[in-house]
Formats: C-alpha cells, sequence, structure tokens
C-alpha cells in the first residue's frame, strides 16, 4: 500500500515538474510531450504494437525472417533449454534503445507505468492461457537497489500486481554482483548457471507456510541478449521444482 501512495506521488510531481518546464521531446518522433518521453500517439501507434507470437521462434521468440517455426540459431545452438518458450515484445533498436536507456538508465520512472501497461497488454494478449500463472522477476545484483534508490524490473513487477492485477512471487535471488552488460558474450556464457539460485528468504517462507512452489511461472526480464540470465534463473526454478518456465522481456537484441 505505502510502496503504490510512493509511486503515484513521485510520479505525479515528476509529471508537474515536466509540465512547468514545457514538456519533453517525444524519444520516436521528436515531436512535444508532455510528461512522458513518449508521446501518446507513439504509445498507441508504435510501441503496442507487436509481431505476433505466430510468428517467432518457437524456443527465443526473436522474429522469423525465412525460417519456419524456429530460428537458425536455436536449431543450431539452442541455449534456452529450461524454458518452456520465451517471448520478447520488442527488437533493441533505434527509438527504442533511446527508451531503455531513458528509462533504466536515465532513471525516468515516469515509464514504469507505460512499459507495465505494455507487458500487461502483451501478455494478455499472445498468453491469454498463462494470465493467471505467477509472474517472477529477474533479481538485480545485491546492493544495486541500496544504492541507486530502485531496481527497473522490480518496479516493472510492482506497476503489474499493484494495477494489473498480476500475481509476483520474488522466487530468486541474486549471487553475481557483476554486471551482466559489462560482459561480452563470452563472459556472459560462462555465468551460465552460477548467477542466480532460489531465494532462501522465500525458501523459508514456503517451509514455515507449508506451501509448494507453483506448476508454471513467467520470469519477467527488460531485455533478452544472450539468454543466459533467463536460462540461468529458469534452470534454478526447475531443479526447485517448478515444472514449467515461460518467459517475457520488453526487449531483445537482434
Amino acid at each position: 500500500m505505502y510502496m503504490k501512495m510512493f509511486q503515484m506521488v513521485s510520479h505525479f510531481f515528476a509529471s508537474c515538474l515536466s509540465l512547468f518546464t514545457g514538456g519533453q521531446e517525444c524519444l520516436c518522433c521528436g515531436k512535444l510531450s508532455s510528461w512522458s518521453p513518449l508521446c501518446p500517439e507513439c504509445q498507441r501507434e508504435k510501441l503496442f504494437i507487436w509481431t505476433p507470437k505466430s510468428q517467432r521462434c518457437c524456443c527465443c521468440g526473436k522474429e522469423l525472417v525465412s525460417e519456419i517455426g524456429i530460428c537458425t540459431l536455436c536449431r543450431n545452438q539452442q541455449l534456452l533449454t529450461h524454458t518452456k518458450q520465451v517471448l520478447p515484445i520488442h527488437s533493441y533498436r533505434l527509438w527504442k534503445k533511446d527508451l531503455l536507456f531513458a528509462w533504466k538508465t536515465a532513471g525516468m520512472r515516469q515509464l514504469s507505468p507505460v512499459l507495465a501497461q505494455l507487458m500487461a497488454s502483451f501478455l494478455k494478449s499472445e498468453w491469454g492461457d498463462l494470465k493467471e500463472v505467477p509472474l517472477v522477476p529477474v533479481p538485480p545484483r545485491k546492493g544495486k537497489i541500496r544504492q541507486r534508490g530502485w531496481d527497473q524490473v522490480q518496479e516493472l513487477c510492482q506497476y503489474l500486481k499493484n494495477y494489473h492485477g498480476f500475481q509476483v512471487l520474488p522466487l530468486l535471488e541474486r549471487q553475481s554482483l557483476e554486471q551482466q552488460k559489462k560482459l561480452d558474450r563470452q563472459g556472459r556464457l560462462d555465468n551460465l548457471g552460477k548467477s542466480y539460485s532460489l531465494s532462501k528468504k522465500f525458501s523459508k517462507k514456503l517451509a514455515e507456510k507449508k506451501l509448494t512452489l507453483p506448476k508454471k511461472v513467467i520470469l519477467i526480464d527488460d531485455i533478452l541478449t544472450t539468454g543466459v540470465t533467463l536460462e540461468t534463473c529458469a534452470r534454478a526454478l526447475q531443479e526447485a521444482g517448478v515444472e514449467e518456465v515461460y518467459g517475457c522481456t520488453l526487449f531483445y537484441v537482434t
């Protein structure tokens, strides 16, 4: 409840400040927007339009070009073996790079409700049969929230829970302190299976209340790069007893 009130107040003041200073340019079309760095027209006509699941790889979820069913990379060397299916929403290019940078790095948290609305709409549209399945956020590295004051994936999931009715379970914790974005592809692959594990705090809670893990979950992250993060998280969840793990991210690197 207090977190929800804090989000509402902080975003209200961010909106007022933006309007007071005359607004800001839309990251997509360059026209003057109001409180958001993405104007309503671009949100409606570009952000909330995506490639349907039927035209994506059945493994990694990336858009198919000339392939049928599964992309060439997954056919030759499938990395995501512990996930039932992964579906990223948009490719990480052009104005969408600026959008993720503005939200994740520059800290424009007024984008959080917009991106949560995007993911909620996508999940309900493309995975209608999974809309009751709990969401599991990919956890931040230790010390990140203390250092920066927030984590973008955690906040995204808070909006999905508080405003869109999804169940969110923080089942995982991160072991590694190293930032994935600073690693090359081989460095990320070397971390496969090492960086994430089942949360000790949540495991204790399950034991105390004699609860069991859900049979299905959907992992939530901001971007799919090599797939190592989702694969490591999915492996940890399956080893703990989750039967089916799906994945959804806002963006994917082509």
